[in-house]
């Protein structure tokens, strides 16, 4: 009986992180592999841990089992990281659409200068409204001044003016402000 339970486990131990493999491509590729990572982990740990239990001896089986079903985890999460699928080339979540009415840039300058001065004016009226503490306020203020520091810095490395990339990059530096700003009015 013992033989049998020993052969049984080793074959739901090697056939299950085989299943969590076999899960078709998905096109949230990140997402795909994270699911199998995770499924490869239960799958191994439940094979490891039969796996242990009829191992060990009579009197150490419940050493045998947590053994086992942390071993199985290790090395079903290995076993399934393997087959991750390669993200296909400039792969990126896309940003979720922006609410009706504009969102947060409604009616906001288009240059990068004066959507600076646009989050500065958002900024102090939330501070001065109490919708946010002292300490996002310092925070808010200090990643400004960091993207003031960043558009100077890259304005003198390209003669005055900004790349396409650069100003994309600030903008995503004040997005996220943006971002962290409504939050805290709405959450903080």
């Amino acid at each position: 009986m013992r033989n049998k339970l020993l052969i049984a486990a080793f074959l739901l131990a090697v056939a299950l992180p085989g299943a969590a493999l076999a899960q078709p491509y998905d096109p949230g590729c990140v997402r795909s592999n994270e699911d199998n990572h995770a499924a490869g982990t239960v799958l191994g740990a439940i094979g490891g841990a039969l796996i242990g239990g009829a191992i060990a001896g009579r009197h150490d089986r419940g050493a045998g089992v947590v053994l086992g079903g942390v071993t199985g985890a290790v090395a079903g999460n290995a076993i399934a990281g393997s087959g991750d699928h390669p993200c296909p080339a400039g792969y990126y979540y896309a940003p979720p659409p922006p609410p009706p009415g504009g969102g947060f840039w409604a009616g906001a300058p288009g240059g990068i200068h004066e959507r600076i001065d646009f989050m500065q004016d958002r900024i102090s009226r939330s501070a001065d409204r109490g919708w946010i503490s002292p300490h996002e306020l310092r925070r808010a203020n200090r990643e400004l001044d960091f993207i003031r520091s960043e558009d100077a810095r890259l304005r003198d490395q390209d003669g005055g003016h900004l790349r396409p990339q650069d100003r994309a990059y600030l903008q995503s530096r004040l997005d996220a402000l943006g971002a962290r700003l409504h939050w805290a009015e709405h959450n903080g």
